[in-house]
């Protein structure tokens, strides 16, 4: 290099003849515009190349003019054209619907022709947009997918420590060749993840029953409660199910150790309403007799809502079917401890807790003070009528908190209970127990004050029944029947309708009575001493359940006394009302009073009563119970 420029790349190039006529047409943007004729005015060679095309241009109109068409003669032919336009456009809008989609369909294939690729493409995109959002069902993945999801619902169920879980099953037996369904009885598994241990109880349907405690969840002893359940179980089967240590659970992991052995690594999953059925057969000829696990779970939320094991075919062969009925999780309590204790510490597990100064024990009533914690604990039971006959105290305990512990005698009334108990107070522990489980060990503290004797009738007396038309006469039965006697009733449809206004009377006197007990039982737990360190609206809303069962035993009376007066009772009293209200214990003796003579004019008795005199004193406590 010499460093010395190039003379001819200084020199700008000369215009195309196209950007020449562009700039004549005044077709070029400003800026070309002012560069082309800055060019222009330096270029001789394309300024003459400028007027040669001026005068080709000139030339051709020159030439033109006279080929020309005379200015009418060519607003006729525009006219003629636009009306045959017109007339091809009033055709084409008579086209039938057919016509008018075949026409449709014809230009959107033009158009795809015309885009073969493009189209494809967006064929191919759809293709693998609905394969990756579809579900497909029938393959591994899906299921495993499924199986992963139930097991993280499960996680986030699992109980935190100090607590336990507590798992009921129901095992119905299925032949599906003939519809049958037998229930075979329950599985209760207390599983304790502190001790890895879990304690299983399993009822038959006649009311048997066996606990066994498992010292670890794959405990071979768990595959006998279903030999339990079921004694036609085959062995076959039962052996299997020992082999594989499942524990009789729809856990994920139980469902998984179950079908680990079963020679198959297929799997598959169906939709139903609401549910994923996950699919696992076993091996044809599998020395446990199943030929397929079905474990069903919820779409929503992934929670697992049975298992079901065949034995032959699906359509036509028999089902073990594990539908889960009732799922919590509960404190680890003394008493559940004790249920996981080795048999050698069971009997000294008294003595032991006896000398342990940190025990925590319930307080009475008259030695603790009541808290707005508990005033809110007594309105849930209140809210869930947990306070009429039913065991269920609120405890003081030494260490400053509160046990909600009682006795009821359905698994969906404890349920219904603790779901109240958890909406007022989630950290409240609670021990709500069965009849059956006080067998198991459970123990029921001392009530924390003293309660006044409540008559054994509430309860069910030897002595006296409800009405039992069959043998004897009920006091009132002459009355009662004048009543509801008809001129083409039978004596037998006479007799049902006096049966049942007596026990419905029975009934709203045993209510009458539970409600002044709850009213008094308020009084003995929130007494002056007690409460005077409650807030302004723990003390309204005490006053709120007290105001509550004052009106239900008002209620009730009126209601009892109108049945009264169906039957030809005077009423004349009842309007009269006193002047102050009674207290719990007036009223509590009243009702005490009231039930007592319901019950020896409306129910059978060794002991005929004097049924004036009685109905008397009846509608005389009714007037105050209902001032």
């Amino acid at each position: 290099m010499n460093g010395v420029p190039d003379r001819r790349k200084l020199v700008p190039p000369h215009m195309p003849d196209s950007v020449l006529l562009a700039h004549l047409d005044g077709e070029l943007s400003r800026a070309d515009a002012e560069n082309t004729r800055a060019h222009l005015e330096t270029c001789w060679s394309c300024r003459r190349r400028l007027s040669a095309l001026e005068s080709s241009i000139d030339n051709y109109l020159d030439r033109r003019a006279p080929l020309q068409p005379h200015f009418a003669i060519d607003g006729e032919q525009r006219v003629r054209q636009f009306r045959e336009r017109l007339a091809r456009h009033s055709a084409a809008s008579e086209l039938t619907f057919a016509e008018k989609l075949r026409a449709h369909w014809h230009a959107v294939a033009v158009g795809i022709a015309a885009h073969r690729r493009a189209a494809l493409a967006s064929v191919v995109a759809a293709c693998l947009m609905v394969a990756l959002f579809t579900d497909v069902l029938g393959t591994r993945v899906s299921a495993d997918t499924v199986l992963y999801r139930a097991k993280a619902s499960e996680t986030k169920q699992r109980p935190l420590r100090g607590q336990v879980s507590r798992v009921s099953l129901r095992l119905d037996r299925i032949q599906h060749a003939s519809g049958s369904v037998q229930s075979l009885g329950t599985i209760t598994i207390l599983e304790d993840p502190e001790q890895s241990k879990a304690y299983l109880t399993s009822e038959t349907a006649s009311g048997g029953s066996e606990p066994t405690l498992l010292t670890s969840v794959n405990d071979s002893h768990a595959a006998p409660h279903i030999a339990l359940l079921d004694e036609d179980l085959p062995p076959s089967m039962a052996g299997y199910l020992r082999t594989q240590h499942w524990l009789p659970s729809v856990a994920v992991e139980a469902f998984r150790e179950l079908t680990s052995g079963r020679g198959l690594t297929s799997s598959s999953v169906q939709k139903e309403a609401g549910s994923f059925v996950l699919i696992y057969p076993f091996a044809e000829g599998h020395i446990s007799g199943i030929s397929e696990a079905r474990l069903r779970v919820d779409r929503s939320s992934f929670a697992v809502m049975g298992l079901s094991l065949f034995l032959g075919s699906v359509a036509d062969g028999i089902e073990y079917r594990f539908t889960p009925t009732s799922i919590s999780v509960e404190p680890r309590s003394v008493e559940i401890a004790r249920l996981f204790a080795p048999p050698d510490t069971v009997k000294s597990t008294h003595a032991i807790a006896a000398r342990e100064p940190s025990k925590v024990t319930p307080l009475p009533y008259a030695a603790t003070r009541a808290s707005d914690e508990e005033v809110r604990l007594n309105a849930a039971l209140h809210t869930s009528d947990a306070c009429l006959g039913e065991e269920i105290h609120v405890f003081p305990m030494s260490d400053g908190s509160l046990l909600v512990q009682g006795l009821v005698d359905k698994l969906e009334r404890r349920e219904a209970i603790v779901k109240a108990l958890q909406s007022a107070d989630p950290a409240v522990p609670n021990q709500i127990f069965l009849p059956r489980e006080l067998k198991s060990g459970s123990q029921l503290f001392n009530l924390p004050y003293q309660t006044p004797e409540i008559p054994v009738t509430l309860h069910g007396d030897a002595g006296a029944t409800l009405a039992d038309l069959s043998s004897q006469r009920i006091p009132l039965y002459e009355q009662l029947f004048q009543h509801f006697s008809r001129p083409n009733a039978s004596a037998e449809e006479t007799d049902r309708q006096i049966n049942a206004f007596s026990n419905e009377a029975v009934t709203l006197a045993r209510q009458t009575f539970l409600h002044a007990w709850a009213l008094k039982k308020i009084d003995l737990e929130f007494s002056p001493g007690r409460s005077a360190g409650l807030s302004p609206a723990a003390m309204q809303e005490l006053e709120r359940m007290r105001q509550d069962h004052r009106r239900w035993i008002a209620t009730i009376s009126h209601r009892q006394s109108e049945m009264l007066a169906q039957v030809g009772a005077t009423n004349s009293q009842l309007a009269t009302a006193t002047a102050n209200p009674l207290d719990a214990d007036s009223l509590l003796r009243l009702a005490r009073e009231q039930n007592d003579l319901v019950r020896s004019l409306f129910t059978v008795s060794n002991n005929a009563p004097e049924v004036g005199p009685n109905m008397t004193k009846l509608l005389s406590v009714l007037r105050r119970m209902g001032a």
